[in-house]
């Protein structure tokens, strides 16, 4: 790992010289996490493992979906974007736990750093490697066919959107890696739901193909909201029926957590 940039020491006064204040907390916190978090090991996460899933999907799927009139590459680049945002959440929980059993924030407690620049900083590097992870996952979704068809506003909204869903996420991620300790089980908490969000989605067949009992849970899923509003904001039809209920998701996610994490970095900040 890179080494971070200079923090004041434990209980260190601010010399005259130092900036102070929440801006330059917020830019030597979020240097620090930028550069970890665009580390080598850091981009195999964001960039190289949602192409490689992209890739199996495709040998996987394409064939199949073709034969029942479905193109893979409109259809499944917002699951794959979706599935790679759900990892970039895990992977900021993960890295914000190690942070806090590494002694990192106490060194913060104890010294004139701003908390509130940490989440700031922390959403921030969050945001980026959501900027990354859809730019590179549009690229190769190019290559199977995948176009805006709607123009280059709805193009930059289906952007902001999939970096305000990886920030929501983020968050819901932060508040559980603030609350649990031991690093093992968070990683299996973080990683149980991943796998029946993204299978009771609509992100490989579509809500009305599902047993007639699951599909008001498909319908209501937050990551078929999601992945149905970045369809809507590319290939299929732009109509606020099919983008309300990712929007209503996103803003609400993004209202409760950022209270709890809010609440979590408090208690932390107390202890």
């Amino acid at each position: 790992m890179s080494a971070a940039p200079d923090v004041a020491a434990p209980g260190a006064p601010v010399s005259p010289g130092r900036p102070a204040g929440r801006g330059h907390d917020f830019q030597v916190l979020f240097d620090r996490l930028r550069v970890r978090s665009f580390s080598r090991g850091g981009l195999v996460a964001t960039v190289v493992q949602p192409l490689v899933f992209f890739a199996i999907f495709y040998c996987t799927f394409a064939v199949m979906l073709d034969e029942q009139g479905i193109e893979f590459g409109p259809f499944v680049t917002p699951t794959v974007l979706v599935q790679a945002l759900m990892f970039v959440a895990i992977g900021s929980a993960t890295d914000l736990a190690a942070d806090r059993s590494s002694g990192f924030f106490s060194r913060l407690l104890t010294s004139p750093v701003d908390m509130g620049a940490m989440s700031l900083a922390h959403l921030a590097v969050v945001a980026l490697q959501g900027l990354l992870s859809s730019v590179a996952v549009v690229l190769a979704g190019h290559l199977a066919g995948f176009r805006f068809d709607h123009g280059v506003f709805a193009a930059l909204g289906f952007v902001l959107f999939a970096v305000l869903f990886t920030v929501a996420l983020s968050l819901a991620t932060a508040t559980i890696a603030l609350r649990l300790r031991n690093l093992e089980a968070l990683s299996a908490v973080l990683h149980l739901p991943y796998l029946p969000l993204l299978v009771l989605s609509t992100g490989f067949v579509e809500a009305d193909l599902f047993p007639g009992w699951l599909q008001p849970v498909v319908s209501a899923s937050p990551v078929s909201g999601a992945i149905d509003t970045l369809r809507a904001l590319s290939t299929t039809e732009l109509s606020w029926s099919a983008t309300l209920p990712g929007l209503a998701w996103v803003a609400g996610l993004l209202v409760l957590f950022s209270w709890t994490t809010t609440v979590a970095f408090r208690k932390v900040a107390i202890r």
